[in-house]
């Protein structure tokens, strides 16, 4: 799968061949990752990011989420993905990390309005939202700029490293995205 954002970004399928860079994102971004993504801590090699591309690809055949690599002007940046699509309601996740280096530039809202557009045109759902711990507002940022609704907000629903923090949801239905788009 591959979807092209602008000229130089484009969000595609990630291979084996990609884990040795993807494992190096994450070992130089550990400190930036690691407050928001508990996964990052066990992320110890290339070979653990080899095994989470086979998985995430499982994924991808069954139609149960897709992770797609964030690549800008050919250097791979981060990651994208849709989570929990459910078939029955038509509705599924997006969730998303980039290296430090490459926030604040607009392009993670690029690739997540690229990602709900694909959703609702090409993947037939009627809705995407996006969970986010409260504090991280880099993160709620993106959804905040794309016109997502905070749809409510549970108390001390994530656990980060021995913290708790409340956890937001925001959604975008495919109706109100075409009106506003």
């Amino acid at each position: 799968m591959e979807i092209k954002v602008s000229e130089n970004l484009i969000m595609r399928s990630r291979t084996l061949a990609d884990a040795r860079e993807i494992f190096e994102l994450v070992d130089n971004n550990r400190e930036h990752l690691r407050k928001w993504l508990l996964w990052v801590d066990d992320t110890k090699s290339a070979e653990r990011v080899e095994n989470s591309i086979k998985n995430s690809r499982r994924k991808d055949e069954r139609n149960d989420g897709a992770i797609l690599a964030v690549v800008y002007e050919g250097r791979f940046i981060g990651t994208v993905g849709l989570k929990n699509i459910d078939r029955v309601n038509d509705c599924a996740e997006v969730g998303y990390w980039l290296g430090e280096e490459w926030t604040g530039r607009g392009i993670m809202t690029s690739c997540v309005r690229s990602l709900t557009d694909y959703c609702f045109t090409e993947l037939g759902l009627n809705s995407v939202y996006i969970s986010i711990a409260d504090a991280n507002q880099k993160s709620r940022a993106v959804p905040e700029r794309l016109g997502f609704t905070l749809e409510g907000v549970l108390r001390e629903r994530k656990k980060l490293h021995g913290v708790y923090y409340d956890e937001v949801i925001y959604g975008m239905t495919k109706k109100k995205w075409e009106y506003k788009v």
